[in-house]
């Protein structure tokens, strides 16, 4: 697969520069295209749709971390709606706001545990490089230099994603994800804004609609069985 042999080969450089060292990747076609979109210079927003399963924070957070390499420069800030699905909202949590955002980084904690060693997390800790916020406090700001993940998407509204996308800046990428099938939300906005950006125009733009399907589960191959299942029960809901 190219994207293992572009990893191995990445790997020989990365041991003068001190950058990080990403193992290779085994992936379908389509995640595969989905990564050379992501890496792309003139690529700024990615939307990536698709069930439980198929890799849309994994590669998100792979690929921040390989841009990271090319430019020492970049921050990668991690963004989560608070919305929870068992009834409980952010202000049942103890503590202050770091304190209360603390459970929803855990998708990203998971994966930079999974790719990079003690040593390069470290690294990561003392350059501050990965960064963490709820969508509530957005207003005002404008992302320079960054790498941004927006995960969990499908319980954002379309004032609150269209907050998320205006705040894009000079050097920044947009990485958004979501699996609506996971909405814990009425009148989810990431299926309609997602789709609005699949034309043509739009990703000379530099902006992308990417979709997974069941044929792209890398987690668990019971993942599939369970996902067409429940698809069955979609729209009844």
């Amino acid at each position: 697969m190219k994207l293992h042999a572009l990893a191995c080969n990445k790997q020989k450089q990365m041991a003068k520069d001190n950058s990080l060292l990403l193992g290779h990747i085994e992936l379908t076609k389509k995640q595969k295209e989905f990564y050379d979109i992501m890496t792309d210079d003139k690529t700024r927003i990615v939307f990536v749709g698709g069930p439980a399963g198929t890799a849309k924070t994994f590669l998100s957070v792979y690929s921040a971390l390989d841009l990271y390499n090319s430019d020492k420069n970049l921050k990668i800030l991690y963004l989560r709606s608070v919305v929870e699905s068992a009834d409980r909202g952010i202000g049942f949590l103890k503590g202050d706001m770091d304190d209360k955002f603390g459970p929803y980084m855990a998708p990203l904690l998971d994966k930079i545990d999974e790719l990079l060693n003690k040593p390069e997390k470290e690294q990561l800790k003392n350059k501050r490089v990965l960064e963490a916020e709820p969508i509530n406090f957005l207003r005002g700001c404008t992302w320079r230099e960054k790498v941004v993940i927006v995960d969990e998407a499908q319980n954002m509204s379309v004032r609150e994603l269209t907050t998320v996308l205006t705040r894009i800046g000079r050097g920044s990428k947009l990485f958004i994800c979501g699996d609506s099938l996971q909405s814990d939300i009425r009148n989810s906005g990431f299926d309609r804004l997602k789709s609005l950006f699949e034309d043509e125009q739009s990703s000379k733009k530099g902006v992308y609609s990417v979709e997974f399907g069941k044929e792209d589960v890398i987690r668990d191959k019971i993942i599939s069985y369970l996902v067409e299942k429940i698809e069955l029960l979609a729209p009844n809901q």
